[in-house]
């Protein structure tokens, strides 16, 4: 059994509490909750509550029904600061207060500081969002009630009509007793979640003011250029059947979609394609090669031309903007085990970063919604779309953005992280000096072809080389992880570059092992604490802990320890978990146990999400509103004539207590368009 703290324990909790309101509400609606997201489905003039279940503290289950007035709780919560209301996905529950309870039943609007949620604690120990898994992650008494979850799908959405219905209105089931059975289930819901919320730990202080920013994040949202992504759709939506259908005629019917990966893979391989992967750069270097047969290049041009996925994300941009034409709710807290964020809908971490050379030339074309005009001027005009779509998320009137990004987070991360000092004081004397030769992958692409220092520059084709060693190599990686990068140089070759790069990382190298052996060592030893460099290590009987340099830690639920052979035939011990980040609650790598470079990827993870965090706050209160940020950047949305570059790098840049001899270096910019 997982055996997490309780309420009851003597822990420490950051919340004075007076009493704690859980809530569970069902509603229903002609929106699709998943397509729309929580703000769009609760402003839709369709949607209202049904029913909620609602309970004090360990009470008894109540529930309000519409038409109801609304319970006293509610107000009690409303009025005392001590309150709590506690919901799972309580992001949805608050959503549907301010649009739907407050202005309709009556219900007082619940400051956003009183809530909190199941999910988002569960997803901060590593635990699965969805309540019926975490149910099951926990072992609790009350579990969720299946039948009645296809019921509530049922309410939750029209029905069809009858014969004798008119087929023109809007239908539901909502006889009597399908809701007294919807009664039931939010009842059981509620018990399922308020025994949740009593298993797991609470938030930290710090880990709480984030979150609570996080939503703020997400209830601001960010300016979409509706017209603009409208007239990108069209083109998206016009070349699509021209281009499957030329790819169809030109394959002779085996393949009929740009999309086909595995049939178009097929039918390039067996006329002389050797590229591994249909990626954006593979493609272009088979192009570059000129040993194709002229119908093979054109098919890779189409797939070069076609193979974006514009018009999905256009689709889910304009689905999710609300009326105001603001895209929110994109980002979900916790959605990595490491503590990164991940998006929800439409994900503004999938974005293609522009590379057409004239960007507002572009921006121009595509606005015109004439794909034909924009054929005429770009042989790929898929392409430039794809290039174009970041674009659509523009600054509102009489205000710009501010962004910025942090330079080579994770390779600097990486070095401080185990000690790689040649590496610390190259990327301390790039940032000094900003001198072409100095530049990190300058410098480790000299030392894998052994030439002197300042070799190359940052137009050299060996520094491509250097970044994608410390890409692929970093994290205990070989040939396999390379090819997740480049379809470049023979398997020979790469295997001489990770030799080469492995023997100039002697510090990285030793850490993935001490790192491994450390996770063993304090499954072994149940409560005490193993230090590895700049991290210790935890293993409570529930959860392995890994305590990063911020003071947060990354949990690792129900570990143990397998055996193994290693490479030498030898029996090793591993450390398995189970992990959340596939959507199914499992043993991490199918059974197969971590290892140091897994580790070390997740430590160095969790510490750019930390520098991440306290530069979010940093900003946010010196006045910069954070309307987006993707994986180390943030992209804020002041008034026009507010803020300059050089305070926000200073702000981006600025080191926390716990990082003070970490390099930090970010890239700031400013404009009405997300171009970067």
């Amino acid at each position: 059994m997982l055996d997490i703290l309780s309420r009851s324990s003597t822990a420490h909790f950051v919340d004075s509490v007076t009493h704690e309101l859980h809530c569970d509400i069902e509603t229903r609606s002609c929106a699709d909750l998943r397509r729309v997201g929580a703000h769009v489905y609760a402003t839709d003039p369709t949607t209202t509550a049904l029913c909620a279940a609602y309970a004090v503290d360990h009470g008894s289950e109540k529930l309000w029904w519409r038409g109801d007035p609304p319970p006293p709780e509610f107000f009690e919560v409303e009025a005392d600061p001590g309150w709590r209301l506690v919901a799972h996905h309580a992001v949805f529950e608050a959503e549907i207060g301010k649009h739907v309870l407050h202005p309709r039943f009556g219900f007082p609007l619940i400051p956003s500081e009183r809530y909190r949620c199941t999910m988002i604690m569960a997803l901060a120990v590593g635990l699965p969002a969805r309540l019926s898994a975490l149910a099951n992650a926990l072992e609790l008494e009350h579990c969720k009630d299946s039948a009645g979850e296809r019921l509530m799908h049922q309410m939750s959405k029209p029905r069809r009509a009858r014969k004798d219905e008119d087929p023109d209105q809007i239908h539901w089931f909502d006889d009597g007793e399908r809701l007294e059975r919807l009664g039931k289930y939010a009842r059981r819901d509620l018990k399922v979640g308020r025994e949740a919320y009593y298993r797991l730990p609470p938030l930290s202080a710090r880990e709480l003011q984030l979150w609570q920013l996080s939503e703020r994040i997400n209830q601001r949202g960010f300016c979409v250029d509706r017209s603009f992504a409208e007239a990108a759709r069209r083109i998206a939506q016009a070349a699509g059947p021209e281009i499957d259908a030329e790819i169809a005629e030109l394959t002779g019917g085996a393949v009929t979609t740009i999309n086909q990966v595995a049939k178009l893979t097929d039918w390039l391989h067996s006329r002389g394609c050797t590229s591994r992967s249909l990626n954006r750069k593979a493609l272009k270097r088979q192009l570059e090669k000129d040993d194709l047969p002229p119908i093979v290049d054109r098919v890779v041009e189409l797939r070069l031309g076609g193979a974006q996925s514009a018009v999905k994300k256009l689709d889910a941009m304009l689905l999710r903007a609300g009326s105001d034409d603001r895209v929110r709710g994109s980002f979900r807290f916790h959605g990595a085990a490491t503590g990164r964020w991940s998006a929800e809908g439409f994900q503004p971490q999938n974005l293609k970063r522009p590379v057409v050379e004239d960007l507002p030339a572009a921006i121009a074309a595509v606005a015109t919604g004439d794909y034909q005009h924009v054929k005429s001027i770009y042989p790929q005009p898929l392409s430039v779309l794809g290039d174009c779509t970041r674009s659509s998320i523009i600054a509102a009137s009489e205000h710009r953005f501010v962004g910025g990004d942090f330079s080579n987070i994770e390779s600097r991360g990486l070095a401080w992280l185990v000690g790689e000092n040649w590496k610390l004081e190259s990327y301390r004397r790039y940032d000094a000096t900003r001198d072409p030769k100095d530049e990190p992958y300058c410098i480790t692409a000299c030392k894998i072809y052994r030439k002197p220092p300042g070799s190359f520059t940052k137009d050299s084709p060996e520094r491509n080389v250097g970044k994608t060693c410390d890409l692929a190599f970093g994290y205990q990686g070989g040939l396999n992880a390379w090819r997740n990068f480049s379809d470049e140089f023979s398997d020979a070759e790469v295997e001489a570059f990770k030799s080469a790069w492995r023997a100039q990382h002697p510090a990285t190298c030793r850490f993935w092992y001490a790192i491994d052996d450390s996770a063993v060592l304090a499954l072994r030893n149940i409560g005490q604490v193993v230090r590895c460099g700049r991290i210790d290590l935890k293993y409570t009987g529930a959860f392995l802990l890994i305590k990063l340099p911020s003071g947060r830690k990354i949990s690792y639920p129900q570990p143990r320890l397998i055996t193994v052979k290693d490479r030498c035939g030898r029996d090793r011990a591993r450390v398995v978990f189970k992990d959340n980040s596939a959507g199914q609650f499992k043993d991490c790598r199918n059974g197969q146990g971590a290892y140091g470079g897994l580790w070390v990827e997740n430590i160095v993870s969790g510490i750019a999400r930390d520098l991440l965090a306290a530069a979010m706050l940093r900003v946010e209160a010196a006045g910069y509103p954070i309307v987006l940020h993707v994986h180390d950047e943030l992209v804020c949305e002041v008034p026009e004539g507010f803020g300059s570059v050089d305070e926000f790098t200073q702000l981006m840049t600025r080191k926390p207590s716990w990082a003070l001899e970490l390099p930090i270096s970010a890239n700031a910019w400013m404009g009405p368009r997300y171009c970067k």
